[in-house]
């Protein structure tokens, strides 16, 4: 996707929000990891940090990693203005939010 957007010089602004996973990544307390496989990762998690903006950038895109309201602010207007590719990887708290309790019907 993001070859196709820089290649025809698309002006898309794709928003990630970086949660270190899907459906809220690795949710697990620390004293709740035991036993043989407490290093092994939640089916749910990415690697932490994943820096989707670079791989944008890597294409010749603009990427922008935001943490505060403030620097999304920022970098959705930048990116807009600049008329080309763009990646905001926002990052979030993997504790925020809640689960919508319909996990079991995603397998």
């Amino acid at each position: 996707m993001r070859n196709t957007l820089v290649r025809y010089q698309l002006s898309v602004v794709v928003i990630v929000f970086n949660n270190g996973g899907l459906y809220g990544g690795d949710r697990r307390n620390p004293e709740e990891i035991t036993g043989p496989y407490k290093d092994d990762p939640a089916p749910t998690s990415f690697v932490p940090g994943a820096a989707y903006h670079t791989v944008m950038e890597a294409f010749g895109g603009k990427g922008y990693l935001v943490g505060t309201p403030e620097d999304l602010k920022f970098a959705l207007a930048e990116s807009f203005s600049a008329r080309k590719p763009a990646v905001i990887n926002v990052t979030i708290d993997p504790y925020a939010g809640a689960e919508s309790g319909r996990m079991q019907h995603k397998n």
